[in-house]
């Protein structure tokens, strides 16, 4: 269950427009843009048919990966050629072996109220 617990970790990583993971006894989890859920539960759907732990699938300007991971199956949709798809499937696989604690949403850097020196005259 540790894609589940660690869901929102990976729909924050850059690149990643929509993700689902399929966990036994549990509904579809979800994450993202709406538009992607049906699409990301059919490509589940696609994986069950085939005996490969992986597999990607090339839809317009998109790349789904639908990985394996142990009893849980994840679906994730980013933009073709985006530099996730480099370390995608290992970040699940890492994602599927620990659990990373709640998600917390990184704040913007504390701006200071420097002024600049004065210019020489």
């Amino acid at each position: 269950m540790t894609l589940l617990a660690n869901i929102d970790h990976l729909a924050a990583a850059d690149g990643i427009i929509a993700l689902t993971i399929a966990t036994p006894g549990h509904a579809l989890a979800f994450r993202g843009a709406e538009r992607w859920q049906p699409v990301l539960a059919k490509a589940l759907e696609l994986l069950a048919l085939t005996d490969e732990p992986s597999i990607r699938i090339f839809v317009g300007e998109h790349t789904l990966v639908v990985q394996r991971e142990a009893e849980q199956v994840i679906a994730v949709a980013t933009p073709t050629g985006h530099a996730i798809a480099k370390s995608l499937r290992r970040m699940i696989r890492r994602m599927a072996k620990r659990e990373r604690g709640p998600y917390v949403v990184p704040s913007a850097p504390h701006l200071t109220n420097h002024q600049p020196a004065a210019a020489f005259g």
